[in-house]
């Protein structure tokens, strides 16, 4: 095994290995939110349902309900997968173990590939001498992101954020954005960038926090307000007509 790894960088394995799983995870997370929302949405449905006085038309309403139950998108793709499975394994016949090193081979050969577009990138920034500028990051990299607003102008848009919901204890980390975005905040920004910013400062982030917004419920990644350190308030920065 040492001799085929012999001269294969298992960090650039890694990255590249990351990089490419990144898109499906970014997937399962937004299919899961959606299907938390779905769900949510049907069982207040069935809740109105079971709330008519009614025995027949509460029974009709059970009834229609029960179609439209939404289906946790995991258990769709383990179905699909098995079906393929069953459906694809005989045709194979005797290649299969021939197929599945070819597509594992494939696989680590991209890997490698994305995982070494970063790996010139400190030379690059050592090479370049500081003074001149050169090693700030570039926007169009596609690796830049804004700095951090200061913890208390943070703390300033949670509040406003939550301020916009019907319960007001907390803020969906997605909304943080948007009204930072408004307002010439968190350019480049993900909600993971969010979370792990949140993270480093001692603030926990919460799963699956309903909360509604304009008379919609939404179940997404949340800060609640009680979580946030005590400090003096911070005026929430102003809407810049400029910002993207």
């Amino acid at each position: 095994m040492k001799h085929y790894l012999e001269g294969v960088s298992l960090a650039a394995l890694a990255r590249g290995n990351r990089r490419m799983l990144a898109p499906l995870k970014s997937r399962h997370a937004d299919a899961k939110a959606e299907h938390a929302e779905t769900l949510a949405a049907w069982k207040e449905r069935r809740a109105k349902a079971r709330a008519i006085q009614d025995p027949e038309q509460r029974a009709r309403a059970l009834e229609a309900l029960k179609g439209e139950r939404p289906t946790n998108p995991l258990l769709v793709a383990a179905g699909c997968t098995v079906v393929a499975t069953v459906v694809v394994g005989p045709m194979l016949h005797g290649h299969r173990a021939a197929l599945l090193a070819g597509a594992a081979t494939l696989w680590v050969l991209a890997a490698l590939i994305l995982g070494q577009t970063d790996g010139d990138a400190p030379a690059k920034a050592n090479a370049t001498s500081p003074q001149d500028g050169a090693g700030e990051p570039d926007p169009d990299d596609g690796e830049w992101i804004q700095e951090a607003p200061a913890p208390e102008v943070l703390w300033a848009l949670i509040r406003h954020t939550a301020s916009l919901t019907k319960q007001g204890t907390a803020a969906h980390l997605q909304a943080i954005l948007d009204e930072g975005k408004k307002r010439g905040e968190f350019d480049g920004w993900t909600v993971t960038d969010l979370g792990d910013e949140l993270e480093a400062l001692g603030v926990r982030v919460v799963e699956g926090k309903k909360l509604t917004v304009g008379g919609k419920d939404r179940n997404r990644k949340a800060v609640l307000l009680t979580d946030l350190p005590e400090a003096d308030p911070a005026p929430v920065p102003a809407i810049v007509h400029s910002a993207a």
